[in-house]
């Protein structure tokens, strides 16, 4: 099924805004413009692939508001859900993170 759009939600505006601070600490601002770039892509992807990565399995007793889905760039992990035609894109986690301390 091919979706139609991509949303972020303001927790993932910020994650990748703190992210993008983080990586200028150690890289140059190419750098993470290319992150940055590599970001988008994967969303536009996630536009066709969006059932093709499993369901993110959190450990119990851990709530979910929603069904999510995760895929990988770089060292970040970029969770997701479906909402109709549309792929939110919920948070954006480094991949050493304890996942089950956000609010999901």
């Amino acid at each position: 099924m091919r979706y139609k759009e991509y949303l972020l939600t303001d927790d993932a505006v910020r994650d990748l805004g703190e992210l993008e601070d983080y990586v200028l600490t150690y890289q140059d601002e190419a750098f993470v413009d290319r992150l940055e770039d590599e970001f988008f892509s994967a969303f536009e992807r996630l536009l066709d692939e969006a059932e093709q990565h499993p369901v993110y399995q959190f450990e119990p007793p851990t709530p979910t508001l929603h069904e999510y889905r995760s895929t990988n760039v770089y060292n970040f992990k970029v969770f997701y859900y479906l909402n109709g035609k549309r792929v939110v894109i919920y948070r954006i986690r480094h991949l050493l993170s304890d996942f089950s301390r956000g609010a999901w």
